[in-house]
């Protein structure tokens, strides 16, 4: 047997098995942490029918702040689920499988032009990534490498069906390949792909408006050792986007990750932000995160800026008797 009839055989059913299994066991730990959830537990069962419906397309809270943004994302997500499924080439495969399943077809015209939009909407999304500055700033390899796996088994499906690789004897030779093993790629990469909140330390204050706005209470903090720590647990997260909707400071994000480590991480939650606090410079207690006090700085000039509400009272009443005696007077 030689390499490429392996591949497409033994190899191809392999990586058909790991995908059922890990998407099995991703459904089971999500399960399971959602039942366990002890926020809002009347709303359980609606999240997890909602969490399924998000998981096909990118469709929540957030969308509002860049809704074209959103649009050229959900189109892209159509075409991604579309074409493969109902490409009349796999369907073919599967009719001459042992399962000998069928199922209609999309018109070869329409999935072309399907296929044609996804790797254009690919191209921008990798050209945004590399031109726009912050989104630059923000992204890691993982997200260049995912845009690329992504378009790469259209792009090799179409030139296949479509090219002239004659010129290119490379190509000519091994596209059929290429495009089985991306394929395949894709499906592993989906087992270990997540869509997970993300805080950007650039702009992250640590006023925790992200959680008190999470459904489930997958993103908590808790002070500590002059620390604020949100925790967050990918599992239980219904990637509602109501953290990034209600971020002030449009530091919450909803990012793809890919991750073997993140697939076993199940419990505890993971420390994905820390926010050195602002202690009271009279008492000592807890002020706010020193990124938000800074933040009003720029905007309000006081000398208490950095005091607890009491200490800030009692110090303001004692400025306000040195500059005015007379008010002790009146008192007496």
């Amino acid at each position: 047997m030689d390499f490429g009839s392996f591949a497409e055989g033994p190899l191809l059913w392999i990586v058909f098995s790991v995908f059922i299994i890990g998407i099995l066991a991703r459904v089971v730990f999500f399960f399971s942490l959602i039942l366990k959830s002890s926020k809002n537990t009347h709303l359980r069962w609606r999240y997890i029918l909602a969490t399924f419906g998000r998981s096909l397309l990118p469709f929540h809270s957030a969308l509002t702040k860049r809704p074209l943004y959103a649009v050229l994302r959900y189109v892209f997500h159509i075409c991604l689920i579309v074409v493969p499924i109902w490409l009349s080439g796999h369907i073919t495969l599967w009719e001459e499988s042992r399962f000998g399943w069928s199922w209609h077809a999309l018109p070869d015209a329409l999935a072309d032009w399907m296929t044609l939009l996804l790797l254009l909407l690919a191209a921008y999304f990798l050209t945004r990534r590399i031109v726009v500055a912050e989104v630059r700033r923000s992204s890691a390899n993982s997200d260049y490498f995912l845009i690329v796996l992504t378009a790469l088994p259209f792009l090799s499906g179409y030139l296949l069906t479509h090219g002239n690789l004659d010129a290119i004897a490379f190509l000519a030779d091994n596209m059929r390949i290429i495009h089985v093993l991306s394929g395949e790629a894709m499906l592993i990469a989906a087992v270990f792909l997540f869509y997970r909140t993300q805080l950007n330390v650039e702009k992250c204050t640590g006023c925790a408006a992200c959680e008190l706005g999470c459904p489930t209470g997958t993103l908590e903090s808790r002070d500590g050792g002059g620390l604020r720590v949100f925790a967050y647990s990918h599992y239980q997260c219904i990637c509602c986007g109501a953290c990034v909707a209600l971020c002030p400071d449009q530091a919450a994000e909803l990012r793809h990750e890919i991750g073997l480590g993140r697939f076993f991480q199940t419990v505890p939650k993971q420390e994905i932000r820390s926010v050195e606090l602002a202690l009271c410079g009279s008492c000592g207690a807890i002020v706010a995160p020193v990124p938000q006090v800074e933040k009003v700085r720029q905007v309000i000039t006081d000398d208490f800026i950095r005091f607890c509400p009491k200490c800030k009272k009692r110090h303001s009443a004692e400025g306000f008797h040195q500059l005015a005696p007379w008010a002790k007077k009146l008192k007496k």
